[in-house]
């Protein structure tokens, strides 16, 4: 019998690996990567990300590809995939690392969702990253329970997650509620969302969260504001995290004021506070965080006077105030962080003259961004200021 052509074409793109004269065998390792580079376009791979690859030298000369001693693969990383991920994938049943990069675009009609549901079937994931540059579901992740790490960086609503060991979770451009499962990881040392959808906001349980170290949410899309009207974070049960080092917070809550536990965080280096719609005063007790070098609480509706008491805070570098109601005159005491290389007080309601003490600041003008102007200062400098190395680099 004459076969037409399409039925020609239709058997040639039967991948030889899957045929025998019993019928389809399983597929080897090889068998499957060879399927991710036909479908990923790895024709259109840089040189460097496709060498070794489609060739009889050992797997572990593939780029991108690492194996164990019986020759499975164990990591696989792809930074310019372009297509689909054959649902094959889930062949690799040793992976304990994979790093998926789709560079799809929706002008060339590139398929959308690049990402198969059985990424969820390879159980022994430790590491997984997905970024796709086209809306792309993220798949379940319910049976990966021994993820550790975890990057989506996808236009999608957030997996289920099954793990309960996650040390690291990065989530970016994701939609909807935060999964509940997220605050069960108590060894999770790191969290970062970076979104313009934080439905429902953060759940108070973050205080489970008693190991974390680095903390970013940031609810805006680059530097644009954002509805925050459910977007609201506990910032109680946040400075409650004994072991917090890191915290981003911007665009995430519509009210609220900082709590005075503020102060009793012993490792708290660096706090970013931006477009939280704080009100009431900043609490004193600042002054006694013993490691901080970055402070910023900024673009908020914060009142009354700068506590003398941040003065305390000798190991401070950066100290960002600006575009706030704050009122009265800058403390003296600020003179005693001779530490501090940028001091950010402009569009506030300060009065008085700038204190003669930030002349004990060395240091002061070298960083980023030294203002105190748009306030209601005395327009007198004290010489002891302009004696500074930096003089020249800060606004009046």
């Amino acid at each position: 019998m004459r076969l037409s052509k399409l039925t020609l074409i239709a058997a040639a793109l039967v991948p030889a690996a899957l045929l025998s004269s019993c019928g389809p065998k399983q597929l080897t390792d090889k068998d499957i990567l060879t399927l991710i580079y036909n479908q990923a376009g790895g024709a259109g791979w840089n040189d460097s990300n496709k060498q070794g690859w489609l060739t009889e030298e050992n797997l572990a000369d593939w780029r991108g590809v690492e194996v164990n001693e019986e020759g499975r693969v164990t990591s696989l990383i792809l930074t310019e995939a372009k297509g689909v991920i054959p649902a094959e994938i889930s062949g690799l049943t040793e992976l304990k690392r994979l790093r998926l990069v789709m560079k799809n675009d929706k002008d060339e009609n590139d398929p959308e969702n690049p990402f198969p549901a059985t990424i969820g079937d390879l159980k022994n994931l430790e590491d997984l990253t997905l970024r796709a540059s086209v809306p792309a579901q993220a798949p379940s992740l319910a049976a990966l329970v021994n993820l550790k790490k975890l990057i989506l960086n996808l236009d999608s609503e957030y997996p289920e997650i099954g793990s309960r060991v996650l040390e690291e979770v990065t989530f970016n451009g994701m939609r909807g509620a935060i999964p509940e499962a997220l605050y069960e990881n108590t060894g999770l040392k790191e969290l970062s969302i970076n979104t313009s959808d934080l439905s429902g906001g953060v759940s108070p349980k973050i205080a489970q969260l008693q190991n974390l170290e680095r903390l970013n949410i940031d609810n805006s899309k680059f530097f644009g504001g954002v509805d925050k009207d459910e977007s609201v974070i506990p910032l109680e049960e946040i400075f409650s995290i004994k072991s917090l080092n890191y915290i981003f917070l911007r665009s995430c809550s519509t009210s609220g004021t900082i709590p005075a536990s503020i102060g009793d965080m012993p490792e708290l280096k660096t706090l970013i506070l931006c477009s939280l719609g704080l009100t009431g005063e900043l609490p004193k007790e600042i002054g006694n965080l013993p490691k901080i070098k970055t402070l910023e609480i900024y673009q908020q509706e914060l009142t009354g006077q700068i506590p003398a008491e941040i003065g305390n805070a000798t190991t401070l570098e950066q100290l960002w105030l600006q575009r706030n109601q704050l009122s009265g005159p800058i403390p003296a005491s600020l003179g005693n962080l001779v530490n501090l290389e940028s001091l950010y007080l402009a569009k506030n309601q300060l009065t008085g003259t700038i204190p003669a003490s930030l002349g004990n600041c060395p240091k002061l003008g070298k960083g980023v961004f030294n203002d105190f102007s748009e306030n209601q200062l005395s327009p007198e400098i004290p010489a002891s200021i302009k004696a500074l190395e930096y003089f020249d680099k800060i606004k009046f």
